[in-house]
């Protein structure tokens, strides 16, 4: 790590595979396995618009005209994916997952079983009444924030300043239950960085040292190859004084991580195969096992491998099905069809060396 840069604590500019080293050698066996992990959406409306939201691209318009997954069903899905050796689950898609009123109730579910859960949120309508429950279930929860002001708030996340202001006051209320019961939870901002977001990188690295939360990530914008979000993937490279500056407000356990290894790439992926949806899969709030989030409108008949509402899980990750669709991501070219920056891209880069083994591989 360069001298004076912030200590990536959650290892959030790279991967955590070396602690499931077990599961990746079964892996390189050619066995069966479970994903370690499931980004899960719990409902497929949302009530932001921000303009970097990949779902935009597949056809999400609003609250209203999304639905929520059964409460029945997430919870058994839980109790199936611990048992099924999945070991984390975040509730980040693929719409605002608090629009569903059974959010509580599965948490409290997923602690009594001690699954490790996790919520992504724009974090207007969390449940004060439900907050402590909420806290002492997660094992981190992530606010989407991309901007500090309320102009450049307004304009990212499509809301107003009373909206900005019960998000940010959502957020201290977090801290302030966090440090009074004494939870491990990590209470964390995402930015999402724009073109229109690079003077609000800094501002929002002063925020969310005034907040009190533990960290502030910066990522680029996944986008389309053809570019249809617009990502300035060429133009991060100039930022590098706006980074270290806003990394200078790190300190006492609060760190401001740039995801660099993604924003200095071009959007480019430098492996041909995508193993990553071995270890990480998706599932749509309308209970649709996908690979990952990008297939959950293009070719979705194509790659959805079963449905949680209908189906056990276990039936789902034993199927022939399951096996045909992931073999199938392997023919896909990371590099055209499907979105840059993707989540599967670190271990993605990762797993493709470790399948590559060299000559001479005992002169280590």
């Amino acid at each position: 790590m360069p001298p004076n840069r912030p200590d990536d604590a959650y290892r959030m500019d790279g991967h955590k595979l070396f602690w499931h080293l077990d599961r990746v050698q079964e892996w390189l066996e050619g066995r069966d396995i479970a994903p370690l992990h499931v980004d899960m959406g719990i409902a497929t409306g949302c009530n932001f618009f921000c303009r970097y939201c990949y779902g935009m691209l597949q056809g999400r318009r609003g609250a209203t005209s999304g639905l929520c997954m059964p409460k029945e069903a997430i919870v058994r899905f839980f109790s199936q994916a611990k048992a099924a050796g999945v070991r984390s689950v975040a509730l980040i898609g693929e719409g605002e997952n608090t629009l569903n009123p059974a959010l509580y109730d599965a948490l409290d579910h997923a602690r009594a079983i001690d699954l490790d859960v996790s919520l992504g949120t724009n974090g207007l309508e969390l449940r004060r009444d439900r907050l402590e429950g909420a806290l002492a279930a997660l094992r981190w929860i992530r606010f989407n924030i991309s901007a500090a002001s309320e102009a450049g708030y307004r304009w990212v996340h499509g809301i107003d300043a009373d909206g900005f202001r019960r998000v940010r006051e959502n957020i201290a209320a977090c801290v302030d239950i966090k440090r009074r019961l004494g939870l491990d939870t990590a209470i964390g901002l995402q930015m999402v960085l724009l073109r229109e977001g690079f003077p609000e990188v800094v501002p929002l690295a002063k925020l969310g040292r005034e907040l009190g939360v533990d960290y502030l990530v910066v990522k680029p914008c996944s986008d389309t190859y053809s570019g249809a979000l617009d990502a300035p993937v060429k133009e991060y490279h100039d930022l590098e004084a706006i980074f270290t500056e806003a990394e200078s407000f790190s300190g006492d356990g609060y760190n401001v991580v740039i995801k660099r290894s993604k924003l200095d790439n071009n959007g480019i992926k430098d492996y041909d195969v995508c193993y990553g949806t071995r270890f990480i899969i998706a599932i749509s709030g309308n209970g649709n096992v996908f690979p990952c989030g990008h297939w959950f409108k293009f070719r979705n008949d194509e790659f959805c491998m079963g449905n949680i509402i209908t189906e056990n899980f276990r039936d789902i990750l034993t199927s022939q099905r399951y096996q045909d669709v992931q073999r199938r991501i392997q023919t896909v070219n990371v590099n055209r069809d499907c979105e840059t920056n993707c989540r599967q891209h670190y271990i993605n880069r990762f797993l493709f060396k470790l399948s590559r083994k060299p000559p001479h591989s005992n002169f280590i």
